[in-house]
């Protein structure tokens, strides 16, 4: 189980019974046509509002997956998107080597190559230690723009 400490001052509607997430099955945030970006705990916050923009700016329609469980993964979501889309970004606030966005962008390419018309991307913190400074802190994690730039080269990928 990973949480991440900085979700712990946001708020979100909780329905008022008794529920239960299902263990391996991702949530399709938002329905799209042109990419699907995969994003982890709070990245799919910052993936939903890079979505956003992208749409209102250049009418880029993102799907946006929360896989909210990595082990079992809901690999068949993943890949039913990227078979749709042609196109996947993955966002990760953890560093670039041995992590999620590694694993499914390593299942694309084993199960669903024949989809994709672009390389897969991958945002994710840089492969330094983590700095203690706010303002480095706030430059080392991923956010909107990089979402979007990711998003922008893809869609111009030829």
């Amino acid at each position: 189980f990973l949480e991440d400490k900085t979700l712990y001052e946001s708020q979100c509607e909780v329905p008022n019974e008794n529920y239960a997430i299902p263990l391996g099955e991702a949530k399709i945030i938002s329905e799209g046509n042109d990419i699907t970006i995969v994003a982890f705990s709070k990245m799919v916050g910052v993936a939903i509002d890079a979505a956003k923009q992208l749409k209102k700016e250049a009418n880029i329609s993102c799907e946006v997956i929360d896989p909210r469980c990595s082990s079992p993964l809901d690999k068949e979501s993943i890949l039913r998107s990227v078979s749709k889309t042609h196109k996947l970004v993955i966002v990760e606030e953890g560093p670039p080597r041995c992590n999620l966005a590694c694993d499914i962008a390593a299942i694309v390419a084993d199960e669903g190559f024949k989809h994709l018309h672009a390389p897969i991307k991958r945002i994710t913190a840089p492969h330094t230690p983590v700095p203690y400074a706010p303002n480095l802190e706030d430059a080392y994690i991923p956010n909107t723009e990089d979402i979007s730039h990711a998003v922008r080269e893809l869609i111009n990928y030829e």
